[in-house]
C-alpha cells in the first residue's frame, strides 16, 4: 500500500491510497517548511530542501496502523522536535539551515523504525522522488559535516538517542555508520 502526496487543497494536506484518500489538516504545516525551506540558498540545499518530505512522511507514519506504539512515540517526538522551542539550531537563528537538525532527527527515527520493521512502512509513506532509505542514510552518514557537535545534542534533545549511541561530552564524534 503506497502513499504519495497529492499536493495540498484548502489547507490540507492530500494523501492517495489505493482504495482510500486521507486529509491531514494543520494549514499544511508542510508547505510552511517547504516555503522556508526554498528560501536556502548555501551548500547544503539539498539537505535543507527534504525538511518538508521528512515532515510529510513523519504525518503520515504518524497515523499508519502498522507501526507499534513505540515507534509513533518516536514518530510523533521527531515531529514535535520540528515546532519545539528547543531546538539546537532555531530556525529563528539559522534561518532555513535550522531545518538541517530537525532533519537529522527525523533521519534517525527513520532508521531506528526501518531497524525493527525493515524500509517497507516507511518507503509506503515516503513522498519524495529518491527513496527514504538513501535520503536517510545519506542525512546519518553526513551528520558531522552539516551539523558537528550539534548532531549529538539535537537526538538528545528530541529525545530519541538511543543508549548505544549516547557518549560523554569528552568524548570525540561517534558517526553514526550503518553497523
Amino acid at each position: 500500500m503506497s502513499a504519495r502526496s497529492v499536493g495540498d487543497v484548502n489547507g490540507r494536506l492530500r494523501i492517495r491510497r489505493p482504495g482510500r484518500r486521507v486529509r491531514i489538516a494543520v494549514r499544511d504545516f508542510t508547505q510552511v517548511v517547504r516555503e522556508n525551506a526554498g528560501e536556502y540558498r548555501g551548500i547544503f540545499c539539498k539537505f535543507v530542501r527534504w525538511a518538508p518530505i521528512f515532515v510529510a512522511t513523519l504525518m503520515v507514519l504518524s497515523q499508519d496502523p502498522r507501526l507499534q506504539q513505540r515507534h509513533r512515540t518516536m514518530v510523533n517526538a521527531a515531529l514535535a522536535y520540528y515546532v519545539g522551542p528547543n531546538d539546537a539550531m532555531p530556525e529563528e537563528e539559522f534561518g532555513p539551515a535550522g531545518y538541517l537538525d530537525d532533519n537529522l532527527v527525523s533521519a534517525y527515527v527513520l532508521d531506528r523504525i526501518a531497524r525493527d520493521i525493515g524500509w517497507r512502512v516507511i518507503e509506503d509513506a515516503w513522498v519524495g522522488e529518491e527513496k527514504a532509505r538513501d535520503v536517510a542514510l545519506e542525512t546519518l552518514d553526513r551528520e558531522h559535516e552539516l551539523l558537528g557537535h550539534l548532531g549529538q545534542e539535537a537526538l538528545q534533545r528530541a529525545g530519541v538517542l538511543d543508549e548505544g549511541r549516547k557518549r560523554s561530552s569528552g568524548d570525540a564524534p561517534k558517526p553514526y555508520g550503518l553497523a
